[in-house]
C-alpha cells in the first residue's frame, strides 16, 4: 500500500470539491454574458466532447502512465478555472468548458486506477468511501464559505483558484506506479478484451441503472416530490443541507463491507432502491418523501465507490485506464437513455418518474442476477 499516495489523493479530492462559486455558477454566467440557450449548448457541447475524448485520454494515459497524465489533467484543471474567472462571452466559456472536457475525460479511470493500485485489494472500498467523502466535504466546506463569508460572485470565481493550484502542486508528490502488461497492445485489443468477457457488460449496464436512478431523483426531482407532498418551499434549503451531508457516510463502506459481502451490499442496495421508488411512487406523505430521498442518496454514496473498486478488479493486466474508459463510456450510453426517459416521465408527472426508478432498479437486478449465474458457469 503506497499510503502517500492515498493521502494525497484524498487532499486533491477535498481541494478540488472547493469551489467557491458553484452555487451561484448559473448567475455568474449571466452577468458575463451569457444566455441560458448559449449554457444549455456550451453543456452539450461539453457531454460530446467528454464522450468522444473518453477512450483515446485513456489510452495516452496507458502510453504516458499515470503521475504524468494526472499532473498534466490537473494543470489543466487549474486553467480552466483561471479561464472561467476571466471569461466573458460564449468563446471563453466554451473554451472553459473544452478544457474541463480534457480533463474530465483525462482523469476518468486514470485516477481511480492509480489509487486501486495504490492501495490492498481488502482496503479498496474503504479507500474509495473517503475518497468520495472527501469531495462532499471539499464542496460542502465551498458551499458554506460563499454563504458565511465571501457573498461576493467575482471573489468566489478567484478564489476558487487558489484550492485548485494547491491541488496541482500536491501532484508532483504523488509516487508513479508501473504500467501493467504489454505496452503493444491497441484500442480494439480493449474491446476484444471486452467481448471476451460479457458479462461484465452486465455488471456496467447494472450499476448504470442504479447510479443513474439514485442520482436523478434525489438531485434532479427531489424537489417535485417534495412539492407533491405539500412540504413548504422555505423547509427545501434546510432539507437539501441536510440531503447535502448524506454522502459523507460513505466513509463508512469499508466498515459496512467487513461484515456484508460487496456482491451481497451491491443486491441489498439495487432492492432498497427499487422499494423506494415504489414507495415514493404510491406515497406523497412529506415525512416519507423526505425519507425516500434521503435513502437514495445514501445509496448512491455507498454504491458509487463500490463500484468503482469492483470496476477496478474486473481489469486485468495492460490497459487498465483504456477498459475503465470504455466501461465509463458504456455507463453514459445508458445513462443517456435513462436521462431521455426521466425527462419524458417528468413531463407527465412525479409519480411515473418514481415508477420508472422502479423498473429501472428491477431491471438492474435481473442484470446482476444473471452476471452473477454466468460467473458461476465460468
Amino acid at each position: 500500500m503506497k499510503k502517500r499516495n492515498i493521502y494525497l489523493l484524498f487532499a486533491i479530492e477535498w481541494l478540488q470539491g472547493m469551489v467557491f462559486y458553484s452555487s451561484v455558477a448559473t448567475l455568474y454566467r449571466q452577468n458575463h454574458g451569457l444566455t441560458l440557450v448559449e449554457m444549455g449548448l456550451i453543456e452539450s457541447l461539453f457531454s460530446i466532447l467528454v464522450f468522444i475524448l473518453e477512450i483515446p485520454m485513456g489510452y495516452l494515459c496507458d502510453r504516458l502512465g499515470y503521475k504524468k497524465t494526472m499532473m498534466s489533467c490537473y494543470g489543466i484543471y487549474l486553467l480552466s478555472k483561471i479561464v472561467f474567472y476571466q471569461a466573458y462571452g460564449f468563446s471563453m466559456f466554451l473554451l472553459e468548458r473544452l478544457l474541463l472536457a480534457i480533463t474530465v475525460s483525462g482523469l476518468s479511470g486514470c485516477d481511480s486506477a492509480f489509487l486501486y493500485l495504490s492501495t490492498g485489494k481488502i482496503e479498496n472500498p474503504r479507500v474509495f468511501g473517503y475518497l468520495h467523502a472527501c469531495g462532499v466535504a471539499g464542496m460542502m466546506m465551498s458551499s458554506m464559505a460563499f454563504s458565511l463569508w465571501i457573498h461576493d460572485m467575482e471573489l468566489a470565481a478567484l478564489y476558487t483558484i487558489l484550492p485548485y493550484f494547491i491541488a496541482f502542486l500536491l501532484s508532483f508528490f504523488l509516487e508513479d506506479i508501473p504500467m501493467e502488461g504489454s505496452s503493444h497492445m491497441g484500442i480494439k485489443d480493449a474491446f476484444s478484451l471486452l467481448f471476451q468477457q460479457k458479462r461484465h457488460i452486465l455488471f456496467l449496464i447494472a450499476s448504470a441503472l442504479l447510479l443513474e436512478t439514485t442520482h436523478t431523483i434525489s438531485v434532479f426531482y427531489s424537489q417535485l416530490q417534495w412539492k407533491a407532498s405539500h412540504i413548504p418551499v422555505i423547509y427545501f434549503g434546510l432539507i437539501s443541507i441536510f440531503m447535502t451531508a448524506i454522502p459523507l457516510l460513505g466513509a463508512s463502506l469499508g466498515k459496512i463491507v467487513e461484515y456484508i459481502r460487496e456482491k451481497t451490499l451491491m443486491f441489498l442496495l439495487v432492492f432498497v432502491s427499487m422499494i423506494t421508488c415504489i414507495i415514493l411512487a404510491l406515497s406523497h406523505h412529506p415525512y416519507i418523501s423526505i425519507a425516500g430521498i434521503m435513502i437514495l442518496t445514501l445509496v448512491e454514496a455507498f454504491y458509487s465507490p463500490l463500484s468503482q473498486s469492483l470496476m477496478n478488479q474486473r481489469v486485468e493486466g495492460a490497459l487498465r485506464v483504456t477498459m475503465l474508459s470504455i466501461y465509463s463510456m458504456i455507463m453514459n450510453m445508458v445513462g443517456i437513455v435513462m436521462n431521455m426517459s426521466f425527462g419524458v416521465a417528468g413531463d407527465i408527472n412525479i409519480q411515473w418518474v418514481m415508477i420508472l426508478g422502479g423498473c429501472f432498479c428491477f431491471l438492474s437486478l435481473l442484470c446482476l442476477k444473471r452476471e452473477n449465474q454466468k460467473n458461476k458457469e465460468i
